[in-house]
């Protein structure tokens, strides 16, 4: 017993005409929703950094204002992007850097165990390290002389070791001002801080029983960023001009980012920045002017 076949539509019956444009519509609506930027697609630079102050870079949390803030928002802007803050203390902020879920801290020293995890960009701002004492103190240009001078040597914990043999004080969410109390109290002797910042606190508190050891850590460097290997805004390529034969170092690394990436495209602002001058006028603006500051988001 024979069926009866369902009649197809004729190619060029209405029916048919009104499925095949109903579908080209779907499917031209789906791609262009498909290339659309999402919600989850938004390109959001997370800095993270301790709670406590440190001027002019950076306000005590919930406040991020000052220098970082308006330098990397202004990175970040340049390659499309916007710019958070996240503010929490310094093992937790190192700990969500080794999760990728946050992107960079804005003034990092390199550590082999550091490495492991970032990588190092030039963020275009003055660096190097100096010395704080009291000005009884002698003049201290090589660390050997903590030694040699029985000094206690204050650090903050997370912060890499200066030197071997030297004795430590360290403690959690230091500002510059619990460190010239400790001075002046004579709980330490010595502490190990960037040029421009200690500079700026003494000049702008006008304090004048501390001295300054220019001499004792190196000189003026350029100034790092460490970025997360882990980020999903991170590439990493192998570099082909490592050297396992050589010191391990951020100019003798095992891997390059790739330049096509978030990170090096932010980095590549930064640098452009400091060729314009950009950055040398936030320096003199935040360091010699006292602006008021700019608004920081935190987290």
């Amino acid at each position: 017993m024979s069926e009866k076949r369902k009649k197809m539509p004729n190619p060029g019956t209405p029916a048919l005409r009104f499925t095949l444009t109903t579908l080209c519509c779907f499917l031209l609506l789906s791609s262009l929703f498909d290339s659309m930027p999402h919600a989850d697609d938004e390109c959001v630079i997370r800095m993270g950094y301790r709670t406590n102050k440190r001027e002019p870079l950076i306000e005590k949390k919930p406040d991020s204002s000052g220098l970082y803030y308006d330098l990397y928002r202004r990175a970040a802007e340049k390659i499309g992007c916007k710019f958070e803050v996240s503010r929490k203390p310094k093992k937790r902020i190192l700990r969500e850097m080794q999760e990728g879920t946050i992107d960079f801290y804005p003034g990092f020293n390199f550590t082999k165990e550091r490495a492991t995890y970032t990588y190092y960009f030039e963020n275009g701002l003055p660096g190097g390290d100096i010395g704080l004492s009291l000005d009884d103190k002698p003049e201290i240009t090589d660390l050997r002389q903590l030694i040699e001078n029985k000094m206690t040597l204050l650090v903050a914990v997370g912060s890499p070791k200066f030197i071997e043999g030297v004795r430590e004080v360290r403690m959690n969410e230091l500002d510059l001002d619990r460190v010239a109390l400790l001075l002046e109290n004579r709980r330490v002797d010595f502490y190990i801080y960037n040029k421009s910042t200690l500079e700026y606190f003494l000049r702008k508190n006008k304090l004048k029983d501390f001295m300054l050891h220019p001499e004792c850590c190196g000189g003026v460097k350029p100034l790092y960023l460490g970025f997360s290997q882990n980020s999903p805004k991170f590439k990493a390529l192998k570099n082909p001009d490592y050297d396992p034969l050589k010191p391990f170092s951020k100019e003798n690394f095992p891997i390059t980012a790739d330049p096509a990436c978030v990170a090096s495209k932010f980095a590549g602002a930064l640098m452009d920045m400091k060729s314009s001058g950009e950055i040398a006028s936030i320096y003199e603006k935040y360091y010699y002017e006292n602006p008021k500051p700019e608004t920081g988001n935190q987290k």
